[in-house]
């Protein structure tokens, strides 16, 4: 039996909130419930949502300050999220959409719109669940990695991103992904502690590390320096990186297929 999904709707009119959840049930779906912004917080982290639909006036959290701090843990950064408000002001719109929200409705809302919307943003989610390759990007450069991350997804990725050395290593270790990506400027101590962390720890030593450095830096590094191919200079070129990440992941699969007889 296929579980049903589960939507997180957010949202302090209690009438509205009745009246939505009975049209979601009577979809298939199951339905939580949260009042205000902290508690949809605190929902998202604890039961992990397919979807949620969040409303922006909430006394305490608005709307856009829930989606900041849901987009900044491992836990609920993936879960897309519906927009609905009775804010129709398109500033408010355009800052939702910017931020990474799936849909943005004004209230009055139409049922048979917000019903395909839900099914829309939970099929985009069940494709992206089958994608092949995941990578990590950790970069404090916040402009470089919107713009990475968009070409990665855009080619087919899947993206998880982190501001710091030490947030990358917690998501790693949560997230397992396929390739990791970490900007040798990211890390506050020694970026070499960094990259000496990864490659001993056993969770995340098997798993492929690129360094994106500057070029000035790229230009000082001694041509024997061990595991130089590792190396991608910035500005990155962007087909390149894609090569390298296509013939990593053809040769991580290879080997991956290889051990598996042994592991019987």
């Amino acid at each position: 039996m296929i579980p049903k999904k589960r939507i997180l709707v957010v949202d302090d009119e209690i009438d509205f909130v009745k009246m939505l959840q009975a049209r979601l049930r009577i979809e298939g779906y199951e339905v939580l419930i949260a009042e205000d912004g902290i508690k949809g917080i605190q929902t998202a982290r604890k039961e992990k949502p397919d979807l949620i639909i969040l409303d922006i006036m909430m006394p305490g959290l608005d709307g856009h300050s829930v989606f900041d701090t849901l987009k900044k843990s491992i836990l609920t950064w993936s879960i897309p999220v519906i927009y609905i408000t009775a804010k129709t002001g398109q500033a408010d719109e355009l800052l939702a959409m910017e931020k990474g929200a799936r849909y943005y409705l004004t209230k009055p809302y139409n049922p048979a719109m917000l019903l395909e919307m839900v099914k829309s943003a939970l099929s985009a989610e069940d494709q992206a669940e089958k994608k092949e390759g995941r990578v990590l990007l950790i970069d404090r450069d916040l402009g470089f990695a919107g713009d990475c991350e968009a070409k990665l997804r855009q080619a087919g990725y899947d993206v998880a991103m982190a501001p710091t050395a030490e947030e990358g290593l917690r998501s790693a270790r949560a997230l397992s992904p396929d390739i990791i990506l970490l900007d040798f400027q990211t890390s506050h101590d020694d970026s070499h502690a960094s990259i000496k962390v990864i490659s001993h720890d056993d969770v995340l030593k098997d798993i492929p590390l690129f360094i994106l450095a500057p070029q000035a830096i790229m230009e000082k590094l001694d041509p024997k320096t061990a595991n130089l191919e590792k190396f991608i200079a910035k500005p990155v070129r962007y087909g390149q990186l894609l090569g390298t990440l296509q013939n990593t992941l053809r040769m991580k699969r290879s080997r991956d297929r290889t051990r598996r007889p042994e592991n019987r």
